[in-house]
């Protein structure tokens, strides 16, 4: 029996992000949705649809954060690639045109020729764990700092 492999190729920027759907390597559908609780529903809908959907985006700071907040509350499992290695594995489909279109088609198109692994969803503690940590830290660096400058 031969099982669909859908992938979701998804280019964030600020205020929107631009979706490439591939099923078993051909694109079938590209949208853009808003970066908020309206446009994620939309892509939700669409990921339901789905058995075992692969997501891929690229860790674009900020403006990534909201996307993996949402997929993680929905406890969809993804790829969040560095953008600097993103680029290094599809140099070899290099375009002239760079549109936020494209990268999510070459995105979705890495997916499916090249599988990275899905990322393991955190549980909240554990994330909130990490927060606290890196307050944690960031305060001895800065008494460190302080006593240095006494």
């Amino acid at each position: 029996m031969d099982l669909l492999k859908t992938v979701f190729g998804i280019d964030v920027s600020s205020r929107k992000s631009n979706v490439c759907i591939m099923v078993n390597g051909q694109k079938v559908n590209d949208y853009a949705i808003s970066n908020d609780t309206v446009g994620f529903n939309q892509l939700l809908d669409d990921l339901k649809q789905v058995t075992n959907p692969q997501i891929i985006f690229e860790a674009t700071g900020v403006y990534s954060r909201r996307l993996q907040a949402f997929l993680d509350m929905h406890e969809l499992r993804y790829v969040m690639m560095n953008p600097l290695e993103a680029k290094r594995k599809t140099k070899d489909d290099l375009h002239q045109n760079k549109t936020d279109k494209l990268d999510a088609l070459y995105l979705a198109k890495l997916q499916s020729e090249h599988p990275q692994r899905l990322a393991y969803v955190q549980s909240k503690e554990y994330q909130e764990l990490m927060a606290n940590n890196r307050i944690y830290e960031q305060a001895s660096h800065d008494l460190i700092t302080n006593k240095n400058r006494l």
